[in-house]
């Protein structure tokens, strides 16, 4: 509605992205050395990314040639991520160049990656000129951070904070936040999933549980999570109250709770 509403945040986007400390908020996934990757706030489907300069300029032989080397790189590994974690049958891959080729944000240059499923060009954008998401950008959001964070710390687990549906308790394994083995070639998000069977139907994910700046080194994916009201999980899982878990929890994994709570709870 804010895109429908003609609301615009004064300056450029990309540069206001770029300089905020809280890359959440400001959708980024990756910042790399002269090139980040940031969500499409109003994405044509799910899982769009963009591809940025760091560099605020408007066409690509304005950029050094190594930011064009990284750029080019990050295309190729993002793409690959995004078969993984969207399970997409195809992408779009591109550029407009100027406001005459369609670019919204002429004055900084971007490179789009779109994920597409067959049959995703239904008769909503077709007839009534709008796209339908399943999911909202927060849940986007935490599975490429996630396996982002997995893919550059070859982390092998996921932590998981696991909110009741009051979101007033969270459920523990014997006394730490519950975690999930990690296997190549299924993306952390499905992962998770998987380990809450057969309650994974009843279970939404919110997002990304982790610290808000990529930049941590050491960080271990993390996502948070509920349930439907009326349905528990069974052991090896306690559900504890949020005072309780602060106190059992080991300092690393109440940060992580703590970051959840902030975002989700």
């Amino acid at each position: 509605m804010g895109y429908v509403g003609g609301f615009r945040q004064p300056g450029c986007v990309f540069c206001n992205a770029l300089e905020s400390d809280d890359d959440i908020t400001s959708l980024i996934v990756h910042r790399g050395d002269q090139a980040f990757v940031i969500l499409n706030l109003y994405p044509y489907n799910t899982g769009h990314l963009m591809i940025v300069p760091n560099a605020h300029v408007s066409d690509p032989a304005e950029l050094a040639v190594d930011a064009r080397a990284e750029m080019a790189e990050l295309s190729a590994s993002f793409g690959a991520g995004l078969r993984l974690v969207m399970g997409c049958d195809g992408l779009n891959l591109g550029m407009n160049l100027g406001s005459a080729a369609g670019a919204g944000i002429a004055d900084h240059l971007h490179q789009h990656i779109v994920p597409r499923w067959i049959g995703d060009a239904n008769f909503m954008p077709i007839v009534g000129g709008t796209k339908v998401l399943p999911e909202l950008l927060p849940a986007t959001y935490g599975k490429i951070r996630a396996e982002v964070t997995r893919q550059r710390t070859n982390s092998n687990v996921v932590r998981l904070v696991l909110f009741d549906p009051a979101r007033d308790g969270v459920y523990l394994q014997r006394g730490t936040l519950p975690q999930v083995d990690l296997t190549a070639g299924e993306s952390v998000w499905k992962a998770t999933m998987r380990s809450l069977q057969p309650l994974a139907a009843t279970c939404e994910l919110f997002g990304w549980a982790g610290p808000s700046s990529t930049f941590d080194a050491d960080q271990t994916p993390a996502l948070a999570a509920s349930f439907a009201p009326g349905h528990d999980l069974p052991a090896p899982y306690d559900l504890v109250s949020l005072d309780d878990a602060r106190s059992a929890l080991a300092a690393d994994e109440r940060a992580i709770l703590n970051q959840a709570l902030i975002r989700f709870g």
